[in-house]
């Protein structure tokens, strides 16, 4: 949790360091979305404070507002892909000194090669869709997810 006060701390400074922050946004504040991942805990507690971060917490069980959640999806469903194809690999230790090592190695190259699926076209649909939900969710009108 030290760990994830100290990305939102990385974020921040480069954020407001940057020339475009300069250019357009001096005096704005940062908004910083987090979701209630268990790493997300006690950011609000640990994070340092700065007059211009805003940390603004997502409420429970609210994928449609947050596009990483259709993200996520589609990155593990092209790791399901790859692991599916692989299934005899994560019974054999091959090389490695355990079977626990040679899982880890399998999964980080299912995540290595599925991250590529993870492009600025998909991300910026998905952020349409949360923000056509947030107008929705503004007017109290019903939003429908994973359908």
């Amino acid at each position: 949790m030290a760990q994830n006060a100290a990305f939102i701390e990385e974020i921040y400074q480069a954020v407001t360091s940057s020339a475009t922050w300069d250019a357009n946004f001096q005096g704005k504040k940062v908004v910083i979305v987090l979701d209630n991942a268990p790493a997300h805990s006690q950011t609000e507690q640990r994070v340092q404070p700065h007059e211009d971060l805003v940390l603004l917490r997502l409420g429970p069980y609210s994928p449609m507002l947050n596009p990483i959640e259709s993200c996520f999806s589609v990155l593990k469903a092209h790791i399901k892909r790859f692991l599916a194809s692989r299934t005899n690999l994560l019974f054999e230790r091959r090389e490695f000194n355990s079977f626990l090592e040679s899982r880890m190695r399998l999964l980080e190259e299912a995540a290595r090669e599925s991250l590529p699926c993870i492009t600025q076209s998909l991300v910026i649909r998905e952020a349409m869709f949360c923000q056509r939900n947030v107008e929705k969710a503004l007017q109290f009108e019903d939003m429908s997810y994973g359908m």
